[in-house]
């Protein structure tokens, strides 16, 4: 008969334990740890804090709960508390041991986001001795004495994303959870999964002084949702009051006060529920005492490791903490020349002669050149680099060694057999635009000829001297098949001639492109000799700065 009806109480009673097991602190909003792990990244200092809570006072047996809490914080990412709850329901007693941890994901400006876990391990008891059986004449030996126990654990992830203007946190206690099953009954008495929903912000007024209205949703098993609204009035950050409402339970009154490291807080339940006629009230108390937090040096660089990036290197303020051993401005893990003075151009590394081609990578580093021979020069553009040109101030070609077959041909002209093309000395804009009628291509082809490849080279050189002259391209093809393949075929024709350009170190900004088609022809005619003349890229040229 005992066992009968102490199943009749544990049921009974279930719905309040498991409301127990995470009682509902009105003055949660000054230890939200206790709601929300990940709350730990939004405290300031080490603290120490007491809770009391006597709920429906008046009533013999009702619930009573006490907690001791301690937050570690001194890392800048990691945080850690721990705490201890006793809470007490007439026969029936919890005592909850729960290790708690935050990691700040992310701080962009002042916005922050943290996730947090808690893991608890507790004993649950009923005190047989405190239960009294009906006398039915029918004599049970067991009804007389005795505790029965059950260990449990659970676990309670979190989220909280916050500035110094607002805050919300997303808490989920219980959800993962051990059954806690006792004496005889064999029912699988679990621990209801708990959703708590929090957030607020900070209106601050003149003189330290601030409203900070704030809300909770709570979602407990099958139990109908709970609201609390809440609203405290601060008053030159020492003086505190407000009032909460939760819906279907009770209005809150709450003062309290802040002292040096010291902070007090009380709560009185006014009971609007269905036991407010017997029920004298609840009330609250919390203590909290804040350590001095040891501010952490651990490279001893002058800046503590909250605001230093780089918190295990020495480093120097500029740079939040983070090294530069050269003194270029950049800190060292970004820096691809950590130990040469660079610009942030060439990601740190240096380029004495400013050819665009960092000096590790330039064979030729106190001589401006061309990417295309690793930054050694080709003076007379003839496409042999200085090093191998027997004649690096008169145009030849490769197979004389950089030297004209006849006299003066470097300077003036050079005839090419194969092609008919007159290559002209680049010495002005106007010989810069003669130059462009070189500048040919194959039947239906978009590839530059390796003759207009040497042309556009002494272009390079050109350009490069003449820093802000900008230009215009434009595409022409012959007049042999369709109009549209032969405005694509002017397109791909001139953005070949750019983009050999580009590669050669002429920046595309400089460079405007256009194509025309067959519609421009440069001359009338349908031999194969005014047909290669019309397949063509012109130039113009857009400014006359020097």
């Amino acid at each position: 008969m005992r066992n009968i009806i102490l199943i009749l109480l544990v049921s009974f009673s279930s719905t309040l334990v498991y409301g127990q097991q995470l009682p509902h602190y009105s003055l949660y909003m000054l230890n939200e740890v206790i709601v929300n792990p990940s709350a730990l990244s939004k405290e300031k200092d080490n603290k120490l804090t007491l809770m009391l809570r006597d709920q429906w006072s008046s009533f013999e047996g009702a619930p009573t709960t006490q907690s001791i809490s301690y937050n570690h914080l001194n890392h800048n990412k990691y945080k850690k508390g721990i705490s201890i709850l006793n809470d007490r329901t007439g026969p029936i007693s919890i005592i909850n041991a729960t290790l708690s941890g935050a990691y700040l994901v992310s701080a962009q400006g002042r916005n922050k986001l943290s996730i947090g876990a808690s893991a608890t391990v507790m004993q649950y008891k009923i005190d047989n001795s405190q239960i009294t059986l009906e006398d039915d004449g029918v004599f049970d030996p067991t009804s007389y004495g005795g505790v029965d126990k059950a260990n449990g654990t659970s676990i309670a992830v979190g989220a909280y994303y916050y500035n110094s203007d607002y805050f919300i946190g997303l808490a989920v206690p219980n959800i993962i959870g051990s059954s806690l099953n006792i004496s005889d009954n064999k029912n699988s008495n679990n621990a209801e999964n708990h959703y708590y929903l929090n957030g607020g912000v900070n209106v601050n007024l003149a003189n330290n002084n601030k409203i900070i209205p704030s809300f909770m949703i709570k979602k407990v098993g099958a139990l109908p949702i709970q609201i609390d609204v809440n609203i405290r009035g601060v008053y030159n950050d020492f003086l505190w009051a407000g009032f909460s409402y939760r819906t279907a339970d009770a209005v809150v009154v709450l003062f309290g006060l802040d002292y040096n490291q010291s902070s007090f807080g009380y709560s009185y339940d006014i009971t609007n529920s269905s036991i407010r006629i017997p029920s004298a009230g609840s009330h609250g108390l919390l203590y909290s005492y804040r350590f001095k937090t040891r501010q952490r040096d651990r490279d001893n660089d002058g800046i503590l490791d909250e605001s230093d990036d780089c918190p295990k290197i020495p480093g120097i303020l500029a740079l939040n903490g983070c090294p530069d051993r050269d003194m270029d401005g950049i800190k060292d893990s970004e820096d691809i020349c950590p130990d040469d003075f660079g610009l942030k151009i060439n990601n740190g590394c240096p380029d004495m002669d400013g050819d665009g081609i960092i000096d590790k990578n330039d064979e030729c580093p106190e001589v401006p050149g061309l990417k295309k021979f690793k930054g050694c020069p080709d003076t007379d553009g003839d496409g042999l680099q200085d090093k191998f040109d027997d004649c690096i101030n008169e145009w030849g070609p490769i197979t004389n060694k950089g030297c004209p077959e006849f006299p003066g041909q470097g300077t003036d002209t050079v005839f090419i057999t194969r092609v008919d093309t007159v290559y002209v000395t680049i010495e002005d804009n106007n010989s810069l635009m003669k130059a462009f009628e070189d500048v040919k291509f194959n039947f239906n082809e978009s590839t530059l000829i390796p003759n207009s490849k040497v042309v556009l080279d002494r272009v390079v050189i050109y350009l490069n001297k003449k820093l802000a002259l900008r230009i215009r391209l434009t595409g022409h093809t012959d007049d042999v098949d369709t109009q549209e393949f032969n405005m694509n075929l002017s397109k791909g024709r001139v953005q070949a001639v750019r983009s050999y350009l580009a590669d050669n170190g002429i920046s595309k900004s400089r460079i405007e492109i256009n194509w025309k088609g067959e519609k421009e022809p440069l001359v009338d005619g349908k031999t194969s000799e005014a047909r290669a003349k019309n397949r063509r890229v012109e130039l113009i040229i857009l400014n006359n700065e020097n």
